[in-house]
């Protein structure tokens, strides 16, 4: 889950964290134990060439060493296949099948897993304190992890297998990061591919978005709330193809990872044409978080309550994913409830 869950967090606890064309991402079959059919949706296969097979071969058992976002210096036996998911942008890369995943989050989403998400290996404890058992007894050779959350387990998993902690906060970064475990698992046709096909969809709608409507994208689990700013990483995505009149605070650098918390009264001083509600929920009685604000006056003036577009989205997908097949649903979402004409015209 993004960083900005730490936001959401805080709160409960002081009440209580250039193309012409785009194809449409179908839901991928369930049902196979190929790790590598679990590519993008509509992404040919590449056929390595000789050079990049005997490349690939020379590749085995050899060693990689890298640091990650906090400067730790990780070594893997190359290829990486078993990986241990604390962040959703793992299990978003490449259609790799990991070998555990955390309750929840995206996995059981069906442009992902589905219901062969359940035979996945689980991760018991909470998404701040998994359970380093359960990460033990998949075997993985690699656990990555979100920076602010998972540093503290380093010392934990030091028996077990390297921890490589991400945070990406732009969609470029994704792309790295999509890039490095194409090089790390010796799928790097496949992320090329993976690219493309995120870029193709994102320069057709920032090419021919009108860019005439306001959106906000606001979280939480209740009515102290937090918003997307356009530093963040859906924010600045949506800032390229719509009007998103939400900056980071200066004090950040205009940059944020996540977002920040925010208040009814400055949503109305925007007034947005389009809300997009990602509700955070910590029981099943919990009530969307656009339900909740029903009973703040402020709530009914602003246009987009007046108007009907106040949509809730799929927290697992908006919040967590982080990835390019996460980006790229939540571009095809936005822009099929934003500019549905020019999203048939994508698909088409």
């Amino acid at each position: 889950m993004r960083k900005r869950l730490g936001i959401v967090f805080l709160i409960i606890a002081a009440l209580i964290s250039g193309c012409s064309s785009v194809p449409q991402d179908p839901p991928q079959e369930t049902g196979t134990e190929n790790a590598t059919d679990r590519t993008d949706p509509n992404v040919e296969k590449a056929t390595p060439s000789a050079e990049e097979a005997a490349s690939n071969e020379e590749g085995k058992n050899s060693e990689a060493t890298f640091k990650d976002v906090t400067g730790t210096e990780i070594s893997v036996d190359l290829p990486v296949e078993k990986i241990a998911c604390l962040t959703e942008i793992c299990v978003d890369a490449l259609g790799l099948k990991p070998a555990a995943v955390t309750a929840g989050g995206l996995a059981p989403e069906p442009e992902f897993y589905g219901e062969e998400a359940a035979s996945l290996g689980q991760i018991g404890g909470s998404f701040f304190e998994p359970n380093l058992e359960d990460i033990s007894l998949a075997g993985p050779d690699l656990v990555i992890g979100l920076e602010g959350t998972h540093e503290g387990l380093r010392e934990g998993l030091a028996g077990i297998a390297p921890l490589y902690i991400v945070q990406p906060k732009s969609m470029q970064e994704s792309i790295e990061f999509l890039q490095h475990m194409g090089q790390l698992t010796g799928r790097i046709a496949e992320a090329e591919a993976a690219e493309k096909r995120l870029l193709d969809k994102f320069n057709f709608y920032k090419e021919h978005s009108p860019k005439d409507k306001t959106a906000l994208v606001m979280y939480g689990s209740d009515v102290n709330f937090g918003i997307d700013t356009a530093g963040s990483l859906v924010g600045s995505v949506l800032a390229e193809v719509t009007q998103y009149p939400w900056p980071a605070p200066e004090a950040d650098g205009g940059h944020q990872a996540g977002g920040m918390a925010y208040s009814l009264e400055k949503v109305l001083e925007n007034d947005p044409d389009y809300i997009f509600v990602e509700t955070f929920t910590f029981s099943p009685d919990s009530q969307p978080l656009s339900e909740q604000f029903k009973t703040n006056p402020l709530w009914s003036r602003l246009s987009a309550v007046k108007n009907g577009q106040v949509h809730e989205m799929r927290t697992s997908v908006w919040a967590s994913g982080r990835g390019t097949r996460s980006l790229g649903i939540i571009l095809d979402e936005a822009m099929s409830i934003l500019y549905p004409e020019l999203y048939k015209k994508a698909v088409e």
